[in-house]
């Protein structure tokens, strides 16, 4: 009995090795991620109101980088300052809704140039080790130049 088996190993070769080209994966973004460039693209700061979740399609939106959505701003803020090392400062602004209601929020933002810095590096971190290519030289100096100097910051 005789199996069907191709008589040499050049039948083979089409399907053998044919389509191994690697794929590259590039995961979601972080929240960590999200919320840093939200920090650096937004030299004026966020707070609360920018940042929370008001609906079911906000929360669908987290993860996709589309927008940075939270509901504990100030667990982000506290995190980055004291696992990440950014300097991120906050300063309270009063808001009245259209009813004549007010409240107090903070506002966070990174105070210059050298915070800034950090969260580029950051940044630039976590975009390589999900496989996404880091932020480029000129919009890294871009988003930068945004900030005040530090000697000017004050």
């Amino acid at each position: 009995m005789k199996k069907d088996r191709p008589e040499n190993q050049a039948e083979l070769s089409d399907i053998c090795l044919a389509d191994i080209t690697p794929v590259t994966v590039i995961k979601p973004v972080s929240k960590n991620e999200s919320f840093a460039t939200v920090l650096l693209k937004q030299p004026n700061g966020v707070n609360a109101l920018d940042t929370n979740a008001r609906s079911v399609d906000d929360f669908d939106m987290i993860g996709s980088g589309a927008k940075f959505y939270t509901t504990c701003l100030h667990s982000d803020v506290s995190k980055f300052r004291n696992q990440h090392g950014v300097e991120i400062i906050g300063e309270s602004e009063r808001y009245q809704s259209r009813h004549g209601y007010s409240s107090h929020f903070t506002r966070y933002r990174l105070p210059d140039r050298i915070a800034a810095r950090r969260i580029v590096t950051l940044i630039n971190r976590w975009r390589i080790e999900r496989g996404a290519q880091p932020i480029s030289e000129d919009e890294i100096q871009h988003l930068i130049n945004q900030f005040p100097d530090s000697l000017n910051a004050a």
